[in-house]
């Protein structure tokens, strides 16, 4: 049991550039996620029990503190609690009420992006998200990960099955809420580099083509996979001596969905949660270089910052097709 005394903080705050807007981070500690995703590690993070409405209105205070010489030049705030922020068992109404209260301090707040799971996103809620907010922008971030109907229910076990998301997206469509999607570079252990490339490059396509179909606006948030410690999904890696994604292929991705049209923010952090299988920074050929490019290529969505990373790989690709005729 938590003591009453204690003031508890966020598993994460932080600020960061999002396409180009300062974006301030807030992840809240709260009740754990009741998914059980195979390659989650976060919920050991969180609270086994539902926390009291004032320990949640602690962190938002605490968070809000911490920024406060620049609040008002922050232009999105991203907030979350490793789950569902719009489940209200998990952060009642009173919290969310409370939270976006505190965000009017924020003056210069142009999108209010919330992450939860598409269960939790009902016309009501959104309603009262539209009434309470004065962001130019409502955004849901949802983790649907891949268009494999197999790699996402059985493999990852997410939960989420196709039709119930379309849905969703179309009701976003309707309520005029952004969708942004997390997509996995590389998610099946058995999957070859090629395979990962090719499987996020048809998750993009097919979540720009279901969005186009309902008028919902879309940004991808493309996260190369990493081995996090004590899941599931780590065993079967460890199993198939799992070769994390190639930071090349990350460009590899972007490139080839550019003509979509559909913003790409990368996440280029483990988190420190990795077990012995790493992330993209075990290759011999890891370039610091293309992930310094990618960053900035998070703020600006300049395609000419990665155009000579992604040159350099075609005249690899090239060069070992060449090889394979000799």
């Amino acid at each position: 049991m938590e003591s009453q005394d204690k003031i508890l903080r966020p598993i994460y705050l932080s600020k960061r550039t999002f396409l180009g807007l300062k974006d301030l981070v807030i992840a809240f500690y709260a009740q754990k996620c009741p998914f059980q995703c195979s390659y989650c590690s976060l919920p050991t993070k969180s609270h086994p029990e539902p926390l009291p409405v004032k320990k949640i209105k602690q962190q938002i205070d605490w968070s809000f503190e911490q920024y406060a010489d620049e609040l008002s030049s922050f232009q999105q705030l991203s907030v979350g609690n490793e789950g569902s922020i719009l489940d209200r068992e998990r952060f009642p109404k009173e919290a969310i009420v409370y939270l976006l209260e505190q965000a009017r301090a924020i003056s210069s707040l142009k999108v209010l992006s919330l992450e939860t799971r598409p269960e939790y996103i009902l016309p009501a809620t959104l309603e009262d998200i539209f009434h309470l907010t004065h962001a130019e922008i409502i955004d849901v971030t949802v983790g649907f990960e891949t268009q494999d109907d197999y790699l996402r229910e059985v493999i990852l076990n997410k939960t989420i099955r196709r039709k119930n998301f379309e849905a969703k997206i179309k009701l976003l469509g309707e309520m005029g809420v952004r969708l942004t999607s997390y997509v996995l570079l590389k998610p099946g252990p058995t999957m070859t580099e090629k395979e990962g490339i090719n499987e996020a490059i048809l998750t993009i396509e097919y979540l720009a083509g279901v969005c186009q179909k309902f008028g919902t606006d879309l940004v991808i948030y493309l996260n190369p996979v990493y081995v996090a410690k004590g899941t599931p999904l780590a065993k079967a890696f460890s199993l198939h001596q799992y070769k994390p994604v190639r930071i090349q292929s990350v460009v590899e991705v972007i490139a080839e969905t550019r003509d979509l049209n559909v913003p790409i923010y990368t996440g280029l952090w483990s988190e420190n949660n990795t077990d012995g299988y790493g992330d993209y920074t075990v290759h011999k050929d890891y370039q610091p270089e293309t992930r310094n490019a990618l960053k900035q290529f998070n703020k600006t969505q300049d395609f000419a910052l990665l155009q000579l990373f992604y040159q350099s790989k075609l005249d690899d690709r090239q060069y070992q097709s060449q090889l394979i005729l000799l």
